[in-house]
């Protein structure tokens, strides 16, 4: 948020103190009693001090503080508000003595930044006509998040029609498919303008891969290609094997098939191609990273396995636009959209509309209208990334365990689960010894005003039982003995509402069958909002679960034997991402 406070932290934030918190900026002093607006509103300001081997608010708030600070710009990955909470997490791994697991120290780049085609290089013929590159098609756009686009290169290439891009009631099988370019239709419908085409299209495109099939093209309707035949520059994981994919108009998907396609079979055979494409990598100033560390086990025949505990260190970066009113907004969310960027509501109603200008109103004698620009992050997700340093520092300080525990804070979670996906695909440590991974992600609310079945004890759990149910009965059987029972909220399991588990980092565990539970407090007001600022997190509550991750990955560590994976037949296998 752009305020009156001084963003002069901007280099402190990566100085660290023997103390073990960063130097602290004159401006960041807490001033005495401040009159706040919302009931969960904390202190405007946090001086950083001392953190301490237990797991206790404080010691989140200091981390939460710098990470979500406006100085930060919203660390959108690949950004230098990004670079310097990565360097902030590598400082902590190294003050604590962890040892580093990356490539380069504790940090793991992964390649992730601006993909382009040059428009020389790139071609494509049918029956011995050149298509026009930026008119007639285009390489799939570079700004799609799906990781499932590749290069192309191929003579002759024969072509089948695949039907309608959204539908799999008639798919193709493998063998119509292997070696050759399947033509998709998207249809001219407003489903397909507000839906996009990214998250079906991965799922199809997987399928189309695993099948061997050497492209896909999208035909796509006149009045919505416009743009996508734009030469495009934006973010993709460049080391994307995926399947090649392009967008053909409807002109050009003609001189493939004889007849519209809207009228033959799917199945149909049609011209063949040749072509070639490849996207450059442009890496980026400020490299998206992920930041590993390791404390070696203390049982020489155990210490080979791992139990890994992750959490995402970037966000969304700032708004575009101009700076809306930060309370307002609030007042707006409070009412409208208790789930802040999962809500789509309508207009307010008359006694809505009033609840608002009430809200509104308050906070306006409270203090003036506070322009702000920067999606701060504080919940999603420094909330888990602070608890994954204080868990750190409760390990360092303790007796090991007997297996390792793999600390990761992950990279471009917002782009595309990308940090985790990137490790999983390129492991620094041995995958298939990794016993069980615990994502943490928005750990900051969980009140009973802000979420479901909130409240001060409040975790929710997703995955716990979908590879081992062991896993679940090992955390059932631990919260049944513990002091600090917890709550533990299955409900977003049951339901997977709002595709809730293919959103964080679990999925690319869940895909190597490593068993991984994800633990979250839930969707807030100020989900991915710029509202989402340290003030508005419960410290104790937080703290609460990171004693509570804690005792479970100690209780995982110390086992004799592994977590029992279930055989492919008794899996869940609901879930099925496209992300």
């Amino acid at each position: 948020m752009q305020s009156s406070r001084s963003n002069t932290c901007l280099n402190a934030a990566l100085l660290m103190v023997a103390c073990g918190v960063l130097l602290p900026c004159a401006a960041s002093a807490q001033t005495g009693a401040q009159r706040t607006v919302w009931p969960d509103e904390g202190p405007a300001t946090w001086a950083p001090r001392p953190t301490e081997p237990a797991i206790t608010a404080n010691d989140l708030r200091t981390h939460v503080y710098q990470l979500a600070a406006d100085s930060m710009m919203g660390r959108a990955a690949a950004t230098r508000g990004d670079r310097m909470a990565t360097d902030y997490v590598a400082s902590v791994f190294e003050r604590l003595g962890l040892q580093p697991a990356g490539e380069d120290g504790y940090f793991q780049e992964i390649a992730f930044g601006p993909l382009s085609f040059d428009r020389d290089s790139v071609g494509l013929v049918v029956e011995g006509q050149r298509l026009d590159p930026g008119v007639d098609w285009a390489p799939f756009p570079a700004s799609d998040a799906s990781g499932i686009t590749g290069d192309f290169s191929g003579g002759d290439v024969p072509t089948v029609f695949g039907g309608y891009w959204g539908d799999d009631s008639s798919p193709l099988s493998p063998e119509a498919m292997r070696d050759r370019v399947v033509v998709l239709l998207v249809p001219d419908t407003d489903i397909a303008r507000q839906r996009g085409l990214s998250p079906e299209l991965q799922f199809r495109g997987t399928l189309i891969q695993s099948a061997g099939a050497a492209a896909v093209f999208l035909v796509v309707p006149a009045d919505i290609s416009g743009a996508a035949f734009q030469e495009r520059v934006g973010l993709l994981p460049a080391v994307s094997s995926g399947i090649a994919v392009a967008q053909l108009t409807t002109g050009a998907a003609a001189r493939l098939f004889d007849q519209p396609l809207s009228e033959i079979p799917v199945g149909a055979a049609g011209q063949a191609v040749s072509g070639t494409w490849r996207y450059a990598y442009d890496r980026p100033e400020y490299p998206a990273r992920n930041v590993i560390a390791v404390l070696p086990g203390s049982d020489p025949l155990l210490r080979g396995e791992y139990v890994l505990v992750g959490a995402h260190n970037d966000h969304v970066g700032m708004i575009e636009g101009p700076p809306i009113d930060h309370d307002a907004l609030r007042a707006f969310n409070r009412v409208m959209r208790p789930q802040g960027a999962n809500d789509r509501p309508g207009p307010p109603t008359p006694e809505q509309q009033a609840s608002i200008d009430s809200l509104t109103a308050y906070a306006r004698s409270i203090r003036p209208p506070r322009p702000d620009t920067v999606m701060n992050g504080a919940d999603d997700d420094a909330s888990g990334t602070a608890i994954l340093m204080d868990i750190a520092e409760r390990f360092a300080t303790a007796p090991p365990p007997a297996r390792s525990i793999l600390f990761i804070s992950h990279a471009a979670e917002e782009a595309g689960l990308l940090g985790s996906r990137y490790f999983t695909d390129n492991p620094t440590v041995a995958l298939d010894q990794v016993v069980a991974a615990h994502n943490m992600d928005m750990l900051g609310k969980g009140g009973v005003d802000n979420v479901k079945f909130g409240g001060p004890a409040q975790v929710q759990m997703l995955g716990a039982r979908r590879l081992s149910a062991e896993f679940g009965d090992v955390i059932d059987s631990l919260n049944a003995v513990r002091e600090e029972t917890m709550a533990i909220d299955y409900s977003w399991d049951r339901t997977n509402a709002l595709n809730r588990f293919c959103r964080s980092d679990q999925v690319n565990y869940f895909r190597h069958t490593i068993p991984v539970t994800y633990f979250s407090t839930g969707y807030s007001l100020d989900y991915h909002q710029p509202t989402d600022e340290p003030q508005y997190v419960d410290y104790e509550h937080s703290a609460r679960v990171g004693r509570f991750v804690y005792d479970i990955m100690r209780t995982i560590a110390e086992r004799p034997t592994r977590l029992r994976v279930l055989p492919l037949e008794e899996r869940d296998m609901s879930a099925q991402c496209t992300r």
